[in-house]
């Protein structure tokens, strides 16, 4: 218990501070930084001096500082950056990947059976007596890049995903599929900012992007947002490919189920949120 508390107070300590309000123009796109909940692991500081800071780049404040040899606790990555515990002086930030050596834990092994054992006797599965006819599916034709549209997905919604899911297969990967739970939430944080009137990863109601998909009990290995604003789906796609950090999301192998909210915007013509998760 007082271990998850710990990391519930150094993961609040992080989201706070890890995301900025960008300047706003007419045309405006912003990808929160992709975060992969590790669990805790152990990791040793290799640098001589290592500045441990407040978020994933060099221009958020420096925290405190570490030594060669320090042990620390890891517990999330976000991008090349990983977010830290430090036990003895109490120190929680984060640092880049490439001053510290984790301890990762060795995969576990799926045990073997004896080369001479039986084979196991498969299950039979349990079936009613007499079981009612199946009804025939209804026929739902896929959209061009493989997904069935949702009844409760806008045409603009399919239209983006099938944009996105073009560029990922075209790299070569699995296309996204959309979240129902994860689809009300990018709506949610697209008409918030909207109504008030801000344009940052970060949401005075419903806090990161991470938060916020807590919040609704989604569940996720990795996460990440991409958020713009433009008057058409194409010119906040072609925004956000033109984007490394944007472009990193929408080609993410490890993200496969996806939440996009589209509104109405009077300031950019349209707000456009797409949230990203892998399980």
């Amino acid at each position: 218990m007082k271990k998850k508390l710990i990391l519930l107070l150094i993961m609040t300590f992080l989201f706070t501070g890890l995301f900025t309000l960008g300047n706003v123009d007419i045309q405006q796109a912003s990808a929160a930084p992709t975060l992969q909940v590790t669990g805790v692991v152990n990791a040793t500081v290799t640098a001589s001096a290592l500045n441990v800071r407040q978020g994933p780049s060099t221009q958020y404040p420096k925290v405190c500082l570490l030594y060669k040899g320090q042990q620390v606790k890891v517990f999330a990555k976000i991008n090349d950056w990983y977010a830290i515990y430090e036990p003895v002086s109490g120190c929680v930030g984060v640092v880049s990947g490439q001053y510290i050596k984790i301890d990762w834990p060795a995969p576990s092994k799926t045990p073997q059976p004896p080369a001479n054992s039986p084979a196991p006797t498969p299950s039979v599965p349990v079936q009613s007596p007499t079981p009612p006819p199946a009804s025939p599916a209804p026929s739902v034709q896929p959209g061009p890049t493989g997904t069935v549209p949702s009844a409760d997905v806008s045409a603009e919604e399919q239209q983006m995903l099938n944009l996105v899911n073009k560029a990922r297969a075209d790299a070569g990967l699995q296309p996204l599929q959309f979240d129902p739970q994860l689809q009300k939430v990018a709506r949610l944080k697209a008409q918030d900012m909207v109504d008030k009137r801000y344009f940052s990863h970060q949401s005075p109601t419903y806090g990161s992007p991470f938060d916020m998909m807590r919040q609704f009990g989604i569940s996720f290995r990795t996460a990440g947002e991409n958020i713009a604003g433009n008057p058409s789906v194409e010119g906040a796609f072609n925004a956000w490919m033109k984007s490394e950090g944007h472009r990193k999301n929408i080609l993410n192998g490890n993200f496969n189920y996806t939440g996009i909210g589209i509104v109405s915007s009077p300031t950019y013509g349209k707000i456009f949120v797409q949230m990203f998760i892998g399980r």
